[in-house]
């Protein structure tokens, strides 16, 4: 996909499941891919509310609603300013809480998103408009849409490239394309090794990018990337605190150091990868 390269070895296992690494550009990748239909399960309620760490998805995603919408508050302020007539579409929408904080912005904003569940909430508890499937079956008219917005998704896509083809075909000239993505080649990635976050999205991640893999795929699909870095996200001390006992194997709130467990904190982990760039 990123490179013409068709040797890879294995990187980590989980059951049926490999990430292995292309030895032509370094991509990982999964494999076997899951089928359609192993997607369309995965992505049920039970995704947002996961009972155990070692499940697919997020335990507190309804919890962390207002954090959410804080961290896409400050993702907006990483963006263009609204146009007249200017349309966002957020792609893997989820609740529709960009959706949103955008249309509160000035833009005229829509979601796409592939969990029923997940597009339902959106539009039934959020009154966003959020319909239910995938991009490229929205038959959406060439260069219509001024910006197009991907928060933790482009490693969820079955087919990156041909997403991206997708999007520059729906933006306008000059159109943006923002999103966000693990880094892979992170340095927090590296120290880690296998204990990174990261190897742990199985099946879920189907790809995992690092600064270079994710430019070569932008360039192929036709973007100009202008702005790559790292970006905080903001979430309550209890959820810090557990994805810290998550990795480290022990509770930090033992030490006293949990205060107001609900409060928001803003915390940068130097591997959440922001990328911002332009149609050509």
């Amino acid at each position: 996909m990123v490179c013409a390269s068709e040797e890879a070895s294995p990187f980590v296992r989980d059951g049926r499941f490999t990430i292995m690494a292309c030895a032509g550009c370094g991509l990982r990748y999964l494999d076997p891919q899951p089928t359609a239909e192993e997607l369309a399960a995965l992505y049920g309620e039970a995704y947002f509310a996961r009972q155990h760490p070692e499940q697919p998805g997020y335990d507190q995603y309804l919890e962390e609603t207002e954090n959410h919408r804080r961290t896409f508050e400050h993702r907006l302020g990483l963006l263009p300013s609204p146009r007249d007539g200017g349309l966002v579409l957020d792609v893997g929408a989820a609740t529709g809480l960009f959706v949103e904080r955008a249309r509160a912005r000035g833009w005229d904003a829509t979601g796409v998103e592939p969990s029923a569940w997940a597009a339902a909430h959106a539009r039934d508890v959020h009154a966003q408009p959020v319909v239910t499937g995938v991009l490229s079956a929205q038959g959406l008219p060439a260069a219509s849409v001024e910006m197009v917005t991907m928060w933790e998704v482009i490693e969820h896509v079955p087919d990156p490239l041909e997403e991206l083809r997708e999007i520059r075909r729906i933006l306008r000239p000059g159109g943006t394309l923002a999103l966000s993505t693990p880094d892979a080649g992170s340095l927090v990635a590296r120290l880690l090794g296998r204990r990174w976050p990261g190897w742990r999205k199985i099946p879920e991640h189907l790809y995992h990018f690092d600064r270079g893999t994710l430019r070569q795929l932008l360039t192929q699909a036709g973007f100009r990337v202008d702005a790559m870095h790292y970006v905080p996200l903001i979430v309550s001390r209890r959820y810090l605190l557990d994805r810290g006992r998550d990795l480290l194997g022990f509770r930090l709130d033992r030490w006293g150091l949990a205060g107001n467990l609900a409060a928001p904190i803003r915390v940068n982990p130097y591997y959440d990868l922001f990328v911002r760039a332009h149609a050509t």
